[in-house]
């Protein structure tokens, strides 16, 4: 029977050098994965290395010696990476300078690749793993269209170098996209899309051919995301399933949800300086963060049900009119112990709930691996493992 490969990202631990990563791994990954080892469970690590960092992993390779054998006293692996932000995921101000360094630029192809090369230093021949990426980009009314052509040739360029990585070292990376709301691609319909018409049936025009595409790219499918734009995840993993598209991860985590008018103001205490938190109502109305959906609040309490894009725990709902799209993750979560009772492997599984330091007295007092520990459980219990 195949393992369930269930972790947590990375990208919760503010780690900008290695020294930093490492307490981090110290302090919460390894009693997680004591944690979830008590169980009978396997556990890897999801990591999050900003663009120093990663650099360094990637060519250094004393470094790469020194980390191998921290991992190895603790009993750690590499299962996957979230290559999304390039830098600065904690800075008190973030907002869509998330989404800098796009699929446009030089700077995300080396990033990309670097991650790549440091991941393969520290894992095993034969290891696979997923590495989740931004949805090519994002661009303002004001900005300047993306050059699609541009971004798919990047995405080309890096599935050639991992098919060579594997070749050289054994260990098989799959990039793939994150749909995310407001973005150039913002649901798996889209993203397949794309990689259909730009990568996968782009013929000559690009210099990989098909077989390695679809070997290395494909898309990840993160379940806050979805709910906020309204795309069903099981319907969009069968649909990339049936157009053979790669899904190497799945991303666990809720969004907010006003289930009436007279939860917008609850709705609207969760607005903060940090993150981007883009809004849609029931009829159609989108916002780009929380902001604005004050500014428009009439339009959006005609809206029906809004949700915005606020990484929620996934154990977390309340009955009424304010709760979180948790009977979504639970819908998807049964769904997928079935495939595996069937004999079906299943993508990675990554917690995603990076918004612990913005969610003040929510979030408890309880050390950080204790709440990671309870999603991972939350999720466990309903996969069965």
């Amino acid at each position: 029977m195949a393992v369930t490969r269930l972790t947590y990202c990375g990208n919760v631990h503010p780690a900008y050098d290695l020294s930093q990563w490492l307490q981090a791994l110290d302090e919460c990954a390894v009693p997680v994965a004591l944690a979830a080892r008590a169980k009978q469970r396997q556990f890897g690590l999801g990591v999050w290395w900003p663009a120093r960092l990663a650099q360094q992993l990637a060519v250094d390779r004393a470094t790469q010696a020194l980390v191998r054998d921290f991992l190895k006293q603790r009993n750690l692996e590499l299962w996957t990476l979230n290559v999304f932000p390039f830098d600065a995921f904690h800075d008190d101000r973030v907002k869509t300078a998330v989404y800098a360094k796009d699929w446009g630029t030089e700077d995300r192809v080396s990033y990309t690749q670097q991650c790549a090369e440091a991941a393969a230093a520290l894992s095993p021949r034969g290891a696979v793993l997923p590495l989740s990426t931004l949805p090519l980009g994002y661009r303002s009314a004001s900005d300047a269209p993306p050059d699609l052509r541009r971004m798919a040739q990047n995405l080309a360029r890096v599935a050639g170098a991992f098919a060579e990585l594997r070749e050289r070292t054994g260990v098989h990376c799959v990039l793939a996209l994150e749909p995310e709301p407001c973005c150039l691609i913002e649901t798996c319909g889209q993203a397949a899309t794309f990689l259909e018409q730009w990568l996968f049936f782009a013929g000559a025009k690009l210099p990989v051919n098909e077989a390695v595409l679809r070997a290395h790219l494909g898309v990840c499918v993160d379940l806050c995301h979805l709910a906020v734009v309204g795309e069903s995840p099981l319907a969009a993993l069968a649909d990339l399933k049936a157009r053979g598209i790669a899904v190497p991860k799945i991303q666990l985590s809720s969004c907010l949800e006003a289930r009436a008018p007279a939860a917008l103001e609850q709705l609207l205490s969760f607005d903060e300086p940090r993150y981007l938190h883009q809004t849609a109502g029931q009829n159609g109305a989108r916002a780009l963060d929380l902001d604005e959906v004050r500014a428009r609040r009439d339009e959006f309490a005609a809206a029906g049900i809004v949700r915005t894009h606020f990484h929620m725990p996934l154990w977390w709902d309340e009955d009424g009119d304010f709760g979180s799209t948790r009977a979504a993750v639970v819908h998807v979560l049964l769904a997928l112990a079935r495939q595996a009772a069937a004999g079906e492997t299943l993508p990675l599984l990554e917690v995603e709930t990076y918004t612990w330091p913005v969610l003040g007295e929510f979030a408890g007092a309880a050390p950080l691996w204790q709440r990671v520990q309870r999603e991972i459980d939350f999720a466990a219990n309903l996969l069965g493992c």
